[in-house]
């Protein structure tokens, strides 16, 4: 029996020296791969800082092209404004909102009226331009019709990104159309 339980000891402890043997290099792998995660996860970390930091040098840069565009962007539009109105249309008023443009002026016919809306529209600066009142209107002894033009501005010259609803701004009273000559 003596026998017996020492070579029982034997057995076992040769089967926990095995197990042993067996674990060491899976243990070691085991602090490898963990110390691969850690430096996985810092550099996880860092990934989603650039990837932050990319996104605000992003935005920075639109928002500096949107400011270069509102620095040239008036001119050409003012320029188009110009071109577009024919000889006989004497623009009054030119009012802007966060992209919304309410024009008034006075023209001696609706048919000029028309071909102001026409040139207006080619610009690609002035979009969705619509005709929202006429009324009869008389200075110095002339017989003149007062306009109310509203148009979206794009001062990039291109498309429109959003079709968001516009605040168009409201015009001046016919009282006061009278501040000077065409534009």
């Amino acid at each position: 029996m003596g026998l017996a339980a020492i070579l029982l000891a034997a057995v076992l402890l040769a089967a926990e020296t095995g197990s042993r043997v067996r674990l060491t290099p899976l243990r070691t792998e085991h602090e490898a791969l963990a110390k691969e995660l850690k430096t996985l996860d810092t550099k996880a970390s860092e990934l989603s800082e650039l990837e932050r930091q990319r996104t605000e040098l992003k935005d920075k840069i639109r928002t500096i092209e949107v400011l270069e565009q509102k620095r040239v962007g008036p001119v050409h539009v003012m320029a188009d404004l110009s071109d577009a109105a024919p000889a006989k249309v004497w623009l009054v008023d030119f009012t802007e909102n966060r992209g919304a443009a309410t024009i008034t002026g006075l023209a001696l016919d609706n048919q000029t009226i028309a071909t102001f809306m026409r040139n207006l529209d080619r610009s690609p600066y002035f979009t969705n331009v619509d005709l929202v009142e006429t009324t009869q209107a008389e200075d110095e002894g002339l017989n003149l019709k007062r306009f109310v033009v509203r148009s979206r501005l794009a001062y990039h010259g291109g498309p429109v990104e959003d079709e968001e609803p516009l605040s168009y701004p409201k015009p001046p009273t016919a009282k006061s159309t009278r501040k000077g000559g065409r534009v």
